[in-house]
């Protein structure tokens, strides 16, 4: 688990790796440890694209995957909904997590 130096996080059950703040600091870290055969649940679709690019298996966090064909989709998606709160309109924030989201991460685990 990669986290940066704002945040004190003990588990017993991880790994944690503190990396020094700033902008994509996390992202760059997560990136220089990733190999061919890495297992990552990355929280954002560019973080995705990136470990992509060195082979890697990637799930979301509802245990669906990422490929190359639906992460540029993905990337795209969330580009064009950036636009609309810019412009003034107001979002909706995600839905709550379900049970089912923990099953299917578990099944694709």
């Amino acid at each position: 688990m990669f986290c940066d130096n704002s945040y004190l996080i003990e588990r017993e059950d991880a790994i944690i790796i503190q990396v020094s703040e700033g902008r994509d600091s996390i992202d760059f870290s997560v990136l220089n440890a990733v190999s061919k055969y890495s297992f990552i649940i990355p929280r954002d679709y560019e973080l995705a694209d990136l470990c992509l690019d060195k082979f890697s298996f990637l799930l979301n966090r509802n245990g669906k995957e990422f490929t190359d064909k639906n992460v540029d989709q993905l990337l795209f998606f969330r580009h064009e909904n950036a636009k609309f709160p810019r412009a003034g309109g107001r979002t909706k924030g995600p839905k709550r997590r379900q049970e089912k989201n923990n099953l299917n991460l578990k099944i694709k685990f």
